[in-house]
């Protein structure tokens, strides 16, 4: 940390969180957009998915030619394989504990749980497996390297506080899947936000975090998709 502020202005890396802000803005704002084109929804979703890496392409080339800096800042560190199975099983169980007890909490408040939004878009991916791999492997790269990886240890040399830069990175990571029609929408994701969030900030392991996304979304769009008529 000390090093990059001695190469690279604050301002400069106010300047990068503010990019990757307004690039995800663009990327949800495009939506609407794309679907006026007469693409099918399938179409629409890879290309919106496409832009999702090719916006991560432009933070890339931000950091290194701008910041002057990694993409990541927090030097990754390795352990052993043993570790890898013990750390993934052990986040995945936090994140069904967790997500559960979001949907009692919910469920006990009356609140609505069902999104007719997500059930609509879950139809166009009921057998189609290119598509939930697509999207699976698209959200736990990307969305790792953004909210977790890129955000993070930036956020914490802006504010100067890990624990705040922690959760407005989930908060704005809660607030990415508002477009999916109901609260539990955002305060779902918001919980696994954190849950990746302390774990890539006590251990300092993009892959961890990326495989545990991947899994999540792989195995919930599954059993989603197994349950439409």
């Amino acid at each position: 940390m000390t090093d990059y502020l001695k190469t690279t202005k604050k301002s400069t890396l106010i300047g990068g969180i503010s990019f990757l802000l307004l690039l995800l803005a663009i990327t949800a704002l495009s939506l609407p957009f794309l679907k006026q084109l007469n693409f099918t929804y399938v179409a629409t979703f890879y290309i919106s998915r496409l832009a999702i890496w090719f916006c991560l392409l432009l933070v890339y080339m931000y950091s290194l030619h701008v910041e002057k800096q990694s993409f990541l800042l927090w030097k990754e560190k390795k352990y052993s394989l043993l570790f890898y199975i013990k750390s993934v099983a052990t986040t995945m169980g936090t994140l069904v504990l967790v997500v559960l007890v979001v949907s009692l909490m919910f469920k006990l408040s009356g609140s609505d749980i069902e999104s007719q939004k997500m059930n609509e878009i879950l139809k166009y991916f009921k057998n189609n497996i290119p598509l939930i791999l697509f999207t699976s492997i698209t959200a736990g790269v990307t969305e790792e390297l953004f909210f977790r990886g890129y955000l993070i240890p930036r956020l914490e040399i802006v504010l100067k506080n890990s624990y705040l830069a922690i959760f407005l990175s989930s908060v704005i990571f809660g607030l990415i899947h508002y477009s999916y029609g109901t609260a539990i929408q955002i305060v779902g994701p918001f919980f696994i936000g954190l849950v990746l969030a302390f774990h890539y900030q006590k251990y300092r392991n993009i892959k961890i975090v990326i495989l545990c996304h991947f899994l999540w979304d792989l195995l919930v769009l599954l059993n989603k998709t197994s349950l439409i008529q």
